[in-house]
């Protein structure tokens, strides 16, 4: 039976099939439509789903179950692989056991996070294996591709893939024999301290055993079936990842007559052999990528070191644009620029808008805790006289009129640190400006607490709101460690943040319960006036999901 799936369908049914039992992660867009998915498809029974409190005990929780013999799944988005890769830098030198899979949504042009970065770079960093899915239907099968390959050569595997690939459709055969690696028994826990306890003494030889494994991966890739030529042109275009898809809506039929296309799935390592051959006697090479130009200089160094002076063009010499998604005008442009024979129109394509964009949701708790802060703020001297220092989250949404709350706004459970940061060197240059920061209960739970310790250690005269809606919002009301649920809905043990931010030694910390219609504007006024670190705990349940 034909079936019309999104990108998203299609990397968790491949997941599934490919025998994944614990799926981890943090909430982020475009990785958490995969996750959706999942829970959509399995039982409890069948998978463990857990959001956790940050992507480094999301990786840490998935690798030691891949130790136990459970293939795992890791699901992050492009900045919480940042957050992941602490871990990773250990257990590339040790290898995993049952098949560990990372998969990390990158998102080009920003549309939901605060940079654009692409995380190829940081998987090569890892000498570790890297797929990129080129069209919907290779989703699946890349992801059944990703965990043979993890359980096979004893590597976490990366998968990267795109926010546009996770929207965009298409058909496969549901009924097609596609169960990866499910039919095989993932090998049982061995214990063996060489391998799983890494030390100094053991690192030069497990770097060693990385890079053999990584060379027969190299030679594996080189006749990978999920890379591909097409057209036999003198004129190339080199296309990894779902740009390829973006590609082909372009060229239409134009590709077989004026233009050869290699399509590139694996990224690391690169089958360097499949591309010196590809670009061998062409006339030039354009490489379409997205987000840096990886890819492309790669390719540049293989054609010198085979002594080959072809032209190669793309992000590097201005062919193709460095900045924001890449769309059909955008790659069009590219394409008639490298050849301008082709003479390709590209209609515009339709936009979503961006989350900071939309305002907040009437009946917001997080209204009057903006409302009364920007009136206490006016007692206090005005807005030059206090600096607020907020979170992502639905926080970004206070960014917009009437409030414009933030002054200073960086990544997932950084305010507490930075306003602490602030504060001190407002302190030792005599001014005398507040500095109040604003975090969410997940971001607090992620990573904000620890700047919470050091900020009380520290006596630091900094205000400190956590508001505390139940969930993390913006990206899809996901459960955290202080809800009473957990990913499918179930009863779950809650962490207490009244107690975690007492027990950080803070010096004053009010609790206010704004569905009880609790005043937190004499609590705002009151911690103002606080010159020690000062906590509000601001709690009122997300009008949006709670009520769906």
């Amino acid at each position: 039976m034909n079936k019309t799936v999104t990108g998203a369908y299609a990397l968790a049914l491949g997941a599934l099939e490919a025998g994944a039992s614990i799926v981890t992660g943090y909430p982020g867009a475009p990785a958490t439509a995969v996750v959706n998915h999942i829970l959509e498809l399995s039982s409890p029974e069948q998978v463990q789903v857990e959001w956790t409190s940050n992507e480094k005990v999301a990786l840490e929780v998935a690798f030691g179950a891949s130790l136990s013999g459970k293939r795992s799944l890791v699901c992050v988005k492009s900045v919480g692989f940042n957050i992941a890769l602490d871990p990773l830098m250990a257990f590339n030198l040790s290898g995993c056991n049952a098949g560990l899979v990372i998969l990390v949504g990158d998102d080009p042009g920003g549309w939901g996070s605060q940079n654009e970065q692409d995380s190829r770079g940081l998987a090569l960093a890892a000498e570790i294996p890297l797929l990129e899915p080129c069209t919907v239907t290779d989703a699946r099968q890349v992801m059944h591709e990703a965990f043979r390959l993890s359980e096979e050569m004893g590597l976490p595997t990366v998968v990267r893939f795109i926010r546009a690939l996770a929207l965009a459709e298409g058909d496969f055969t549901v009924s097609e024999n596609q169960e990866g690696y499910s039919g095989q028994q993932p090998p049982s826990y061995q214990r063996d301290p060489n391998r799983w306890v890494v030390l100094p003494i053991n690192v030069v030889p497990h770097h060693q055993t990385l890079k053999k494994k990584m060379d027969d991966i190299r030679t594996r890739f080189e006749i990978s079936p999920l890379n591909s030529v097409e057209g036999g042109a003198s004129h190339g275009v080199i296309a990894t990842g779902f740009m390829y898809s973006k590609l082909m809506r372009i060229l239409r039929s134009k590709w077989d007559r004026e233009i050869s296309v290699l399509r590139i799935t694996t990224l690391n390592p690169l089958p360097r052999n499949l591309i010196q051959t590809f670009i061998q006697g062409k006339e030039s090479i354009l490489v379409l990528e997205e987000s840096a130009p990886i890819l492309e200089r790669a390719v540049r160094e293989i054609a010198q070191g085979a002594g080959m002076t072809l032209p190669i063009y793309g992000r590097d010499t201005d062919h193709v644009k460095w900045i924001g998604e890449l769309f059909s005008p955008q790659i069009g442009d590219a394409l008639n620029r490298f050849l301008p024979n082709l003479v390709l129109t590209a209609e515009g394509e339709a936009t979503r808008p961006r989350p900071s964009r939309e305002p907040l949701c009437e009946g917001c708790p997080y209204i009057p805790v903006f409302k009364a802060l920007l009136e206490v703020v006016e007692e206090h001297g005005g807005r030059e006289e206090v600096v607020i220092v907020g979170d992502p989250g639905c926080m970004v949404r206070g960014q917009l009129p009437p409030y414009e709350i933030m002054d200073v706004k960086h990544s997932l459970g950084s305010s507490i640190g930075m306003a602490s940061g602030i504060a001190l060197g407002l302190m030792g240059r005599g001014e005398g400006k507040r500095v109040v920061a604003l975090c969410g209960d997940s971001g607090f739970l992620h990573s904000g607490l620890a700047g919470l310790v050091d900020a009380a250690r520290m006596e630091v005269p900094v205000l400190i709101i956590i508001l505390d809606n139940g969930l993390t919002g913006l990206s899809g009301g996901q459960p955290h460690p202080a809800s009473s649920v957990d990913a499918r809905g179930a009863s779950q043990p809650a962490v207490d943040l009244v107690e975690m931010a007492r027990d950080s030694g803070v010096g004053e910390l009010w609790v206010v319960d704004l569905d009880r219609g609790e005043d937190i504007r004499s609590a705002i006024d009151q911690g103002m006036d606080y010159r020690g670190t000062g906590v509000i705990i601001a709690r009122g349940r997300c009008v949006h999901w709670f009520s769906n």
